[in-house]
C-alpha cells in the first residue's frame, strides 16, 4: 500500500462524494426537463449530458443507458409517492376494521396532496410518453416501481372484500390508474366549461374525495361472471358424467 493512500474502515459504509453526488443530480435534473419536454424517443445521451454540464460517459456510469437513466428519473418521483403509500397501508393493517374509501385514499392522495415539488405531474408526463413509445420498457418500469405497492393495496381491498374474486380488483385497479392518470392533467378549461363555474379545478381535495367515491363504488361493484368458451363448457361437463 502506498504511503499516502487511505485505508477504508471496517464497517464504515462510503458515500459519494460532494461533486459526484452533484453531478448525478445534474444529470437526472436535465433528464427530467427534457423528458417530458421531448418524450423518451426525441432526447439524446449527448442532449441530456450537454443540457447537464457533464460528460456523457457519466451517464453510461451511473445509469447504464438511456433506459436506465429515464427509469432513474422516473424513481426520483415515484418512490417517494409510494414510501407514503405503504405507510399508510401499514397503518390501516393495523385497524382492526377498514373501509373500501380508507384504502382507495391511502392509494389516491399521496399524487394530489403531497408538497408540489413531489405531485404527479411529471409522473404523469413521463408514464404517458413512455407507455405511448416503448410499451415493452413501460411494463418493466411498472413491475420495478409499482407491484410491491399494489400487491399490498389489492391485499388490503380483498380484507375489505372477501367475496370479490383477485381477477375483479386487478381490473378495477388497471382503471383506478387510467382515472387517476386523467385526473392529474390539466383540466381548468373543461371543467370549468362543463360545470358552468361551478367547480374550483384547483381544490385538490375535492378532487380526491370524488376519485375516492367513484373508485370505491367500482370496487363494491358485484363481480361480473365471464361467459366460459364451449369448448370449456364441453369440458366440465364430460367431466360431471364421468368422475
Amino acid at each position: 500500500m502506498k504511503k499516502n493512500e487511505a485505508t477504508p474502515v471496517q464497517g464504515l459504509q462510503l458515500t459519494p462524494e460532494p461533486a459526484e453526488r452533484d453531478t448525478k443530480e445534474r444529470l437526472l435534473k436535465a433528464a427530467k426537463e427534457l423528458f417530458v419536454r421531448k418524450g423518451f424517443s426525441g432526447v439524446s445521451i449527448r442532449e441530456i449530458a450537454r443540457e447537464a454540464q457533464a460528460n456523457s460517459a457519466l451517464i453510461s456510469y451511473y445509469f447504464g443507458d438511456k433506459e436506465g437513466l429515464f427509469k432513474g428519473v422516473l424513481e426520483s418521483f415515484v418512490r417517494p409517492l409510494n414510501a407514503h403509500r405503504m405507510a399508510q397501508f401499514a397503518r390501516l393493517e393495523q385497524q382492526a376494521d377498514i373501509s373500501v374509501e380508507e384504502v382507495v385514499r391511502a392509494w389516491v392522495a399521496p399524487m394530489f396532496l403531497m408538497p408540489k415539488s413531489m405531485n404527479a405531474s411529471p409522473v404523469v408526463s413521463l408514464s404517458l410518453t413512455l407507455s405511448a413509445e416503448y410499451d415493452k420498457l413501460s411494463e418493466q418500469i411498472i413491475l420495478d416501481l409499482y407491484d410491491e405497492m399494489n400487491e399490498c393495496f389489492l391485499c388490503l381491498l380483498e380484507r375489505c372484500l372477501p367475496k370479490a374474486s383477485r381477477t375483479s380488483l386487478v381490473w378495477r385497479l388497471y382503471f383506478l390508474v387510467g382515472a387517476a392518470l386523467t385526473a392529474s392533467r390539466p383540466r381548468a378549461k373543461s371543467v370549468q366549461k362543463l360545470t358552468h363555474g361551478m367547480i374550483d379545478h384547483q381544490d385538490s381535495e375535492e378532487l380526491v374525495q370524488q376519485l375516492v367515491q367513484f373508485a370505491a363504488a367500482g370496487f363494491r361493484a358485484i363481480d361480473i361472471q365471464t361467459p366460459q368458451p364451449a369448448s370449456q363448457k364441453t369440458v366440465v361437463l364430460v367431466d360431471f358424467f364421468n368422475p
